[in-house]
């Protein structure tokens, strides 16, 4: 790995990461409404198509999970995530648009991904990736591997550091080394990672997000070729 590539680690027990997004779940889609138009791109590279089974890690409050579920209609959208109070909210929005017996909505805070092998036609993960420690990411990668079918995709959306950073990236990398209970997301080097455990970068897409590298994934395992 480059140099500035080099990332921090995430400290963070699982159980004050649980608490910490279930306290914030109620008002977490307005603190993070800056996400939403690059979560609506990846979306869009994903592409969700009737029939298909679509699993999303890091489903917090639904909000991609309503996309997805009214996409692939009478195929299976599942959401996986570790805050019992995010789970909350979004079989609030679900069951509001209709959708609560299309979704499969799992509590999960480890690895491995609580499903059988092949079972998904595509996997979408957006702001999730980087908020795993550093080791975990690779293991991450390869169970979204293990469970994908042939011909399918995964679709990242993430704070990038595939390219050296510039002024404010490095204002908030620092302020997330000193303060990474506020600013728990950080950039990750998405394309290497994905790369080194086993996928094949068909398109990237790279945006700003308040000066802060964002990229966009569409990969597909080299195993299912």
């Amino acid at each position: 790995m480059k140099p500035y590539q080099d990332f921090s680690r995430v400290n963070r027990p699982i159980q004050a990461a649980e608490r910490y997004y279930s306290n914030l779940s109620g008002f977490y889609d307005w603190l993070a409404s800056s996400e939403k138009r690059f979560i609506r791109l990846g979306l869009s590279l994903l592409h969700p198509q009737p029939g298909e089974r679509i699993l999303e890690i890091g489903s917090g409050t639904g909000y991609a999970q309503q996309y997805i579920a009214q996409s692939v209609k009478n195929g299976l959208s599942a959401g996986m995530d570790l805050s019992i109070g995010m789970g909350r909210v979004a079989q609030r929005r679900l069951s509001r648009a209709g959708l609560l017996d299309q979704v499969d909505l799992v509590r999960s805070d480890t690895l491995p991904i609580p499903f059988q092998d092949g079972s998904f036609d595509g996997i979408f993960t957006s702001f999730t990736l980087e908020l795993f420690d550093s080791p975990h990411i690779p293991e991450v990668l390869r169970e979204c591997r293990r469970v994908l079918k042939p011909d399918s995709r995964l679709v990242i959306v993430s704070l990038s550091k595939d390219r050296p950073l510039g002024l404010i990236g490095r204002m908030y990398e620092s302020f997330h080394d000193r303060f990474p209970k506020f600013a728990d997301c950080r950039p990750i080097p998405v394309r290497q990672l994905a790369e080194e455990s086993g996928f094949k970068i068909q398109e990237f897409y790279e945006y700003k997000m308040w000066g802060i590298p964002v990229i966009n994934i569409y990969a597909i395992p080299i195993n299912n070729q």
